[in-house]
C-alpha cells in the first residue's frame, strides 16, 4: 500500500507547472467564481458550471466519458443540463456505433448532446472529449473545505460494468446527493474520486483545506482506482442524515475517516503521509481559496 500512496501523492503535482502557466486568466473573466487558481473539478462562472474531460481513449469514452463529466458538475452542486463532444474516429462507421452509446449515456443521465466535432485523421488514435454544461442549485460546494472534526464519507458505488449498469449506479448516487443538498445537509467540502483513487482525491482535499486526517477505515482497497464515487466531508451530526437519506436510495455511504488539526494522514496508528510531506505538497501546489461564502457556511 506504501507504493500505492506515494504514487497517488505523487499524482497531486503531475500538472502544477501547466495551471501556473494560465495562473492570470481568472482576471480576465467576468464573474468567475472557481476558475485555474481553485483547481476545482469544474469551472463556475455566475451560476453556470462548466466541466471538460478527456480526450478519453474512444473505447472508455463511449462507455463512460458523459457520466464522468457530468459526476464533476454534481459534485460541486450543479445539475447537468447539456453536453458537447468531440471525437476522432477510423471511419464514418465507427462514427455511427460510437454515437449510438453516447446517446444510451445521455439519455440514460437526461443530458442532451446538442453539438461538437467528428474528424477522421488518419495519423490519430481514436479518442474522444466531452464539455458539460450545468447550472449551481444553490452555493458551490468546493473540494477545499474540510474542518477538523469533519467525517469523511464515500458516497456511491465503483462506475463499472455495461453502459446500463453504469448509468444505474450513478443516478442512484446523484439522487442521493440532491437529496442531500434539498435537506440542506451541511457539506463542507466535496470532490469526484477520480483519476488518483480515492487516497489521492482526499489527500488534495486535505491540501487544499490545510488539515490532516486519520482514517478509520479503507473504503477500497485499490486506493488509486479511477473510481467515480464522491468524497464528502460533513460535520459529525449530519452522518446519521446522510446514511438515512442514502438508504432511502439504496445508495452505499461508507464513513472512513476524522479530519484533524495536524497535517498528517494516519492509517490506524500508522502516519503514511508525514507532516514533513504534507507542508511541502502544500507549498508546492497552486491553489487559492474561492473569496465567496461557501456552501452552508
Amino acid at each position: 500500500m506504501k507504493t500505492d500512496i506515494k504514487r497517488a501523492t505523487d499524482h497531486l503535482s503531475e500538472t502544477n507547472s501547466v495551471r501556473k502557466v494560465f495562473w492570470r486568466m481568472d482576471d480576465k473573466v467576468e464573474n468567475l467564481l472557481y476558475g485555474i487558481r481553485q483547481g476545482d473539478d469544474a469551472v463556475i462562472v455566475g451560476d453556470m458550471i462548466v466541466n471538460m474531460e478527456g480526450p478519453y481513449p474512444l473505447k472508455t469514452g463511449r462507455k463512460t466519458g458523459l457520466i464522468h463529466s457530468c459526476t464533476d458538475i454534481v459534485v460541486m452542486g450543479g445539475k447537468p443540463l447539456f453536453a458537447l463532444n468531440s471525437m476522432q474516429v477510423d471511419s464514418i462507421k465507427e462514427a455511427e456505433e460510437v454515437a449510438k452509446d453516447l446517446k444510451k449515456q445521455s439519455d440514460g443521465l437526461g443530458v442532451p448532446i446538442i453539438g461538437g466535432n467528428t474528424q477522421m485523421e488518419g495519423n490519430l488514435e481514436p479518442c474522444i472529449s466531452f464539455t458539460v454544461f450545468g447550472k449551481l442549485i444553490d452555493k458551490p460546494i468546493p473540494d477545499s473545505g474540510a474542518v477538523e472534526g469533519d467525517r469523511i464519507l464515500m458516497v456511491g458505488e465503483v462506475v463499472e460494468g455495461e453502459i446500463g449498469e453504469r448509468i444505474y449506479r450513478v443516478n442512484v448516487r446523484y439522487k442521493t446527493f440532491f437529496e442531500m443538498l434539498e435537506n440542506k445537509i451541511k457539506i463542507h467540502a466535496a470532490k469526484d474520486a477520480s483519476r488518483g483513487g480515492w487516497f489521492g482525491n482526499l489527500a488534495e482535499m486535505l491540501i487544499k483545506a490545510k488539515c490532516g486526517c486519520t482514517l478509520t477505515g479503507i473504503p477500497y482497497p485499490k486506493i488509486s482506482r479511477y473510481m467515480g464515487v464522491f468524497l464528502v466531508s460533513v460535520p459529525a451530526p449530519e452522518v446519521e442524515k446522510i446514511v438515512k437519506i442514502a438508504g432511502k436510495h439504496k445508495c452505499p455511504v461508507i464513513n472512513f475517516g476524522i479530519v484533524t488539526k495536524k497535517l498528517e494522514i494516519k492509517l490506524g496508528d500508522e502516519v503514511v503521509v508525514t507532516t514533513k510531506k504534507m507542508n511541502e505538497l502544500i507549498k508546492n501546489f497552486p491553489f487559492r481559496k474561492a473569496k465567496i461564502k461557501l456552501k452552508n457556511g
